[in-house]
């Protein structure tokens, strides 16, 4: 794999694109998709709740039932306006390799490859830090019930969602729009520095809060991000990504799975 850095790109005729990103409206757009799952999931709880005093049903009960369907559609339905967002607002970005393009082109294989052996190497690093700063982490009893009440239809959608788009979204996002929008006002060191914290710390929540896992995150997206700029390409990350979350969503069903095959 070549080891030379791709270049950000000149000002003036050399811009991927005649629309300004920069870090504002780059930080605007991540706080968009965020804010949109915060909005669809309240409104979902709001709309569980009314139908649990139709039906007469607590209303965790429902939530429980259909909450591979919430999160589902908590992912999908804050991912595709974002995605029709940029792709409106800043198309000519999309396939440029140096910043600040968002890097969404064909890399070659062996970066695909390179993505999924730094993703094989990194899992057991990331764990290990978090086990090793906050021994009681483990995914919450909610997820277990989640994918234990759902339909296998729905277990295969929601898996789709974590492994395959939720990976898509966080790449471009925060390797493709945020690094391009920093590195347009500062130099690449402060803004993969930003880009790395900005992913750690808005990936608390999934974790409850526990601050513990930041070193793991941080170990994650430096090599998310190590990943972006020797290659040219947002898809080797996307590949490294999917790898993880599908690695850590199978050690966290594991326990469910081996209970209903011993049953």
């Amino acid at each position: 794999m070549s080891t030379t850095s791709i270049p950000l790109e000149s000002t003036g005729a050399d811009q991927p694109g005649p629309a300004r990103l920069g870090p504002w409206r780059a930080v605007a757009v991540v706080t968009l998709y965020f804010a949109l799952q915060i909005v669809i999931a309240l409104l979902w709880n709001l709309g569980a709740h009314a139908a649990a005093r139709v039906e007469h049903r607590p209303a965790a009960e429902l939530l429980a039932a259909h909450g591979s369907l919430m999160l589902t559609a908590v992912l999908l339905l804050a991912a595709l306006p974002t995605l029709l967002l940029l792709r409106l607002r800043w198309p000519t970005r999309w396939r440029a390799a140096a910043l600040p393009g968002f890097g969404l082109r064909w890399p070659g294989l062996r970066w695909i490859l390179g993505g999924l052996l730094l993703a094989a190497l990194l899992l057991p690093l990331v764990l290990g830090l978090n086990a090793a700063l906050f021994p009681k982490q483990g995914v919450t009893q909610s997820v277990l019930v989640i994918f234990d009440q759902a339909h296998l239809w729905m277990r295969v959608l929601l898996t789709l969602m974590i492994v395959l788009l939720a990976p898509f979204v966080e790449e471009l996002l925060f390797r493709g729009v945020l690094l391009a929008g920093l590195s347009e006002r500062m130099p690449l060191r402060w803004a993969v520095t930003l880009s790395v914290l900005l992913f750690a710390l808005l990936h608390l929540p999934d974790t409850g809060g526990h601050w513990q896992v930041l070193p793991g995150l941080i170990a994650l997206a430096l090599g998310l991000t190590w990943l972006r700029l020797r290659s040219g390409s947002l898809l080797p990350g996307c590949a490294a990504h999917a790898l993880y979350n599908a690695s850590v969503l199978a050690l966290a069903l594991w326990p469910l799975l081996r209970g209903h095959a011993a049953g």
